[in-house]
């Protein structure tokens, strides 16, 4: 059983109707469907575990490719390899489960070929058909079908920066197991116990709570090596933390296909410099989550962000991103970063991780989900939990 955090509005919106509104956006299928009729489309192939988890939920642990195509008539057939159709058929949100290949897995490594015939079965007569899949499956739709293929892949990766109402739970879920490996963490640490002791008990209680294979990634940096901030300049090592020294531990899990990231510091023992900045950085973090607003950017909100770690700590630096989307990866868009001018939407999850850097000293960071609204962004639990 996943433990469930509570967390506490800090003077965000928690309001449920706000939230309420978020969730009563159109879904990405009638989006994708809009999508259809603006491009003439007589059918939509997607095609990848990422895109077609996205479209009707379907994930593997180790699967074959999947495809998913959507013909002018709204019907939705999921494509898998033989071996994967009952789970198919009692997972995925479509109307028809098909497959390609034969019995055992490994006899045919390249099976996109397989795929792209499956595919061709279901679309072949349509004249104009969009394609979101990389483009070597695109060049294998190409000598299949005699139609127009339209590169749809930058439409739909637009449609799935807004989260529908089962993928905030899902990104929830994945955030509920990255809250188990900090309190594993936090509950491990001690003067002594080394960076990967703590990283490895973070990841063993995240995998414990899920019962099931995760996919998991990290920060976890102790002391001085905090302060040279992240991977890949820094990884979790044999170094042994001493009595009051800082850990930054950013611990990002995974579950069926969607993420949860978090960041926390922690101290073994006391520290009251570090007490006092990690309180600094969370009031910056609330009130940069009140700019998470539809119609403000990425930039907007790093700018904001910026000025404040600048102004509240002297001598200290913030040399990274303040925040990014979440969902079927841990990392995509929009970022908040000088340069993203991309127009946030209610419904996004961002992570906002403002984090400052002393060197040679110490350094220091924290993170949380919050989902876009019109009031200001919702911490994820406080979103998910609200209208449960």
């Amino acid at each position: 059983m996943i433990a469930r955090v509570r967390a506490r509005c800090h003077g965000n919106p928690c309001d449920a109707d706000a939230t309420r509104r978020v969730i009563a956006l159109p879904g990405r299928i009638e989006r994708l469907r809009a999508l259809i009729e603006e491009e003439r489309l007589d059918a939509f192939v997607a095609a990848g575990a990422e895109p077609v988890n996205h479209l009707c939920g379907y994930w593997r642990y180790f699967g074959s490719p999947p495809a998913f195509t959507v013909g002018r008539d709204g019907r939705r057939t999921l494509v898998v390899q033989l071996d994967e159709a009952e789970e198919a058929r009692s997972t995925a949100d479509a109307d028809e489960v098909a497959t390609y290949g034969a019995h055992g897995f490994g006899l045919v490594p390249d099976q996109l070929p397989l795929v792209a015939d499956a595919v061709a079965t279901h679309v072949r007569a349509a004249g104009r058909v969009g394609v979101a899949a990389a483009g070597a499956f695109h060049g294998l739709l190409e000598t299949r079908l005699s139609g127009a293929l339209v590169d749809v892949g930058p439409a739909l990766r637009t449609i799935r920066l807004v989260k529908d109402r089962d993928e905030l739970e899902r990104i929830h879920a994945a955030y509920e197991l990255a809250w188990v490996a900090q309190h594993a963490a936090r509950d491990a640490l001690r003067p002594g116990v080394s960076e990967i002791e703590l990283f490895t008990a973070a990841q063993g209680a995240a995998q414990l709570a899920a019962a099931e294979p995760i996919s998991f990634v990290g920060d976890l940096l102790s002391g001085v090596r905090a302060a040279e901030v992240c991977a890949p300049i820094r990884v979790a090592g044999p170094r042994r933390v001493e009595e009051g020294e800082v850990v930054i531990a950013d611990l990002v899990a995974g579950r069926r296909g969607y993420w949860g990231d978090t960041a926390e510091t922690l101290v073994a023992g006391a520290n009251d410099e570090v007490d006092s900045v990690r309180r600094e950085l969370h009031a910056i973090r609330e009130r940069a989550a009140r700019i998470l607003v539809p119609g403000a950017t990425g930039a907007q909100v790093f700018e904001t962000m910026r000025g404040e770690i600048e102004s509240a700590f002297a001598g200290g630096e913030f040399p990274h991103h303040g925040g990014h989307g979440v969902g079927l990866t841990s990392f995509e868009d929009p970022h908040v970063i000088p340069g993203d001018e991309t127009p946030l939407e209610q419904g996004m999850v961002i992570a906002l991780e403002p984090g400052v850097y002393f060197a040679g000293r110490f350094g220091a960071r924290v993170e949380r989900l919050y989902v876009v609204a019109a009031g200001g962004g919702v911490e994820l639990r406080v979103a998910v939990e609200s209208v449960s």
